[in-house]
């Protein structure tokens, strides 16, 4: 049976309670998202997917509404991680999934690819800077430059600044980052996310949260041997020292980067990095626990 929308549905994964949409019946697969944004970005690829005999499942992260706000204030990469390991855990009938990401989403990803590598069967992970690139980032001002907002982020109070009449700041960013693409729907939508009360406070504190974790050294950084694709757009500033990522991967591995494409491939250009997706998930999504 295929139903033609993504139904919303709730599971309790590491101590919180997870919003999630999910669409079609087959082998798992995950959808994270990044910021600013939610769940509903995947939605053409939870159809894709459902069409093509997969269970499309795409969660909102922590702190984004409906999803609940971690009580103990946590938003570290290592909870990320964790989370995505809990969330297939809860999910799937064998532990075990295939998972897209990009942004914070492809972060949770990155962490459990080194931590929890079991539960994962192949991967793909979108315009997220390998935490290997960040002495390079931050060693170039052009880069340092493109992704002001993580350092702007890092200010106390910054929510004064960006969570305010009508989120100009969410409209600045997709434009500044996607500037060809025009999504006035799923922004309303993602406004609406953000404006849930808490949200917009929790999802500034990933920011810090990463700042913190890569200071003290708290982000793993173990060799993976999990098939994954790293998707790039060519405009999106993680793109720039990608390459050195590469020694990190130790199984199949891709890394891919899309000219003329910014920070959301899978809206920007929605039929050929879902293509990518599916053909990556098709090569390596049913090979056995290595």
């Amino acid at each position: 049976m295929h139903t033609h929308e993504a139904a919303l549905k709730y599971v309790h994964a590491n101590g919180l309670r997870f919003a999630y949409l999910e669409q079609g019946q087959g082998p798992l697969v995950l959808f994270l998202h990044g910021f600013p944004d939610n769940a509903r970005s995947y939605r053409p690829q939870l159809r894709a997917f459902a069409s093509a005999g997969y269970r499309a499942v795409a969660p909102f992260l922590r702190g984004y509404a409906p999803t609940s706000i971690p009580e103990d204030g946590v938003f570290d990469p290592i909870a990320l991680g964790k989370d995505l390991e809990a969330l297939i855990a809860a999910l799937s009938d064998d532990g075990r999934a295939l998972v897209a990401g990009m942004d914070w989403g492809g972060t949770s990803i990155l962490t459990a690819l080194a931590t929890a590598p079991s539960s994962i069967k192949a991967a793909v992970v979108m315009n997220t800077a390998h935490p290997i690139t960040f002495q390079s980032i931050r060693k170039d001002p052009e880069a340092v430059r493109a992704l002001f907002h993580f350092y702007f982020f890092q200010l106390e109070g910054i929510e004064a600044f960006v969570n305010i009449d009508d989120l100009p700041f969410v409209d600045y960013l997709w434009k500044l980052w996607s500037p060809a693409l025009q999504d006035e729907d799923h922004l309303r939508s993602v406004k609406e996310t953000l404006r849930s009360p808490g949200t917009m406070a929790a999802a500034l504190e990933y920011y810090r949260a990463l700042f913190n974790s890569s200071r003290e050294r708290r982000l793993p950084m173990n060799e993976m041997t999990t098939p994954t694709l790293t998707i790039y757009g060519s405009n999106d500033p993680t793109a720039r020292h990608s390459s050195k990522e590469a020694p990190f991967f130790k199984g199949p591995y891709k890394r891919v980067i899309i000219p003329g494409v910014g920070h959301f491939p899978h809206r920007e250009h929605v039929a050929e990095v879902t293509r990518l997706m599916m053909d990556w998930f098709s090569a390596h999504g049913t090979a056995s626990v290595a």
